[in-house]
């Protein structure tokens, strides 16, 4: 397990039990959603304006010789209200992706991921970053609340490329950078 986020598996591990009730059970339900209705389901926020954001957050990826895949920070603490722009660059040898969604999502997306491996994300909350590039999303967080950020390609998340974002009340923006 990742050092950096032991303390927040630890302070998440009462929230999933709850999360976990509201998951579709259906595998092979299409989950592709549009950012209006992820709101709807879950609060994890909207996009942002892409000329107007409070922070800039630099996530890397990389890949290990002994085949671990890690975002770089893991774990993110955010203020609600914030619209924080994510600079995403992969500086591994494999395409990845970066999707923000609550733990039940992403639960449900990766399910319908393993049986649809082709299929890429067209959503306002996933971006693709394709070997050696850098993307950018743009994310404004309303809710106070946890979220996953992740790889879903088949393989990837349990190879290491995953991480917490926790949306805190009383955390003030952060500058633009």
């Amino acid at each position: 397990m990742k050092p950096s986020l032991s303390i927040c598996i630890l302070c998440l591990s009462t929230a999933l039990p709850a999360l976990a009730a509201d998951a579709n059970e259906d595998e092979g339900g299409q989950p592709h959603t549009h950012a209006n209705e992820l709101q709807e389901r879950q609060p994890i926020g909207k996009p942002g304006n892409e000329a107007s954001f409070d922070r800039t957050i630099e996530v890397t990826i990389t890949e290990t010789s002994s085949g671990y895949m890690l975002f770089d920070p893991d774990a993110i603490h955010i203020g609600k209200g914030s619209v924080v722009r994510f600079v995403i660059k992969n500086f591994g040898v494999l395409d990845h992706e970066f999707m923000l969604g609550s733990f039940t999502e992403i639960e449900e997306h990766q399910k319908w991921m393993r049986l649809h491996p082709e299929e890429t994300h067209e959503n306002a909350n996933a971006v693709a970053i394709p070997s050696g590039q850098t993307a950018e999303l743009v994310w404004q967080f309303l809710s106070e609340t946890n979220l996953e950020f992740v790889c879903l390609i088949p393989g990837h998340r349990e190879a290491g490329v995953w991480g917490v974002i926790m949306v805190h009340h009383h955390l003030a923006p952060e500058p633009k950078d």
